[in-house]
């Protein structure tokens, strides 16, 4: 049984030929394909059909849009039906190198020997003529998931979803949080899936990632709510997963939160102050609540 499944939460067609070539392209068939369609208006079948025979695929047809409310719903709509200890999402606009499923193969070898949770690969931002923008190679082998999230948080390393591999168990377990566009959501699910221990690095495959108007990304028009919930992905940073973090560290990311929350008149969770009452940081904890209380007093 293929120990690898790669999942792809379909909703737009205008790349998608280019990800289903990829997929197909793979020189190591040893993996299961999963596309759910999120109630699309443009059926993506024929275009499946060009590069899969019926039985080497599954195929879920959604009714219900779930990725319009989060896109972290539909992820797991299709995940539900993954039965390989380890999986891929795929973006419906993402492109695999010819030997990402052959490198990962080799890569889980090495995890299940060593008990790690968490694959990453190189990854390329393309833009929407699949011209290249940047590469992304950190150049490590292994990095802690913690050091991972601070030098992601801090702009000095790039992320995204779909140049992760994970295993099924712990996302069984953990799940992903849901924040709205799934901003973050990815960042969040590194830190739980791995249970904050070690991530590895294949650099010896890659994945294109596309940034065009169409995706989240690179669409300027959502700027806000990508704002929006960019401080949730704070929000929920501090209240489940700030524990194993240094306390200058989080200090940021809680003034980032409180301000922006001051700043855009959204409430703020006084649960976010619960991080220094378990590290007996009483006085810190007392300013927190004191803060967190100023700026909802002036939602009323």
């Amino acid at each position: 049984m293929p120990k690898l499944a790669i999942v792809i939460p379909y909703y737009k067609i205008d790349f998608f030929e280019k990800t289903m070539r990829s997929v197909a392209a793979q020189t190591n068939k040893d993996f299961v394909l999963y596309i759910g369609n999120d109630a699309s208006p443009t059926n993506p079948q024929s275009i499946i059909d060009r590069y899969f025979n019926l039985g080497e695929y599954q195929y879920f047809d959604y009714t219900e849009n779930l990725g319009g409310k989060n896109l972290a719903l539909q992820w797991e709509r299709i995940l539900e039906n993954v039965t390989q200890e380890w999986f891929q999402i795929l973006g419906d606009d993402d492109v695999l190198a010819p030997n990402f499923v052959d490198e990962i193969h080799k890569s889980i070898k090495h995890c299940d020997s060593k008990n790690i949770h968490c694959i990453k690969t190189i990854h390329h931002h393309i833009d929407e003529h699949d011209h290249l923008i940047k590469i992304n190679n950190y150049n490590i082998d292994t990095v802690e998931a913690k050091d991972f999230f601070v030098n992601k948080y801090r702009g000095i390393v790039s992320s995204s979803l779909s140049e992760n591999v994970f295993k099924t168990e712990m996302y069984r377990k953990h799940r992903f949080e849901k924040i709205p566009l799934a901003w973050g959501s990815d960042d969040l699910a590194i830190l739980s899936f791995s249970e904050y221990g070690i991530i590895y690095y294949d650099r010896n495959t890659y994945v294109k990632v596309r940034i065009s108007d169409s995706s989240i990304s690179g669409s300027e028009s959502l700027n806000t709510k990508k704002d929006d919930a960019y401080n949730i992905f704070r929000e929920k940073f501090m209240i489940n997963h700030s524990q194993i973090f240094p306390l200058h560290f989080v200090n940021k990311v809680l003034e980032q939160y409180l301000q922006y929350c001051y700043r855009h008149h959204h409430s703020a969770k006084y649960s976010v102050a619960f991080y220094y009452l378990k590290k007996l940081q009483l006085i810190y904890f007392l300013k927190t609540i004191k803060k967190v209380h100023y700026v909802n007093s002036l939602l009323k």
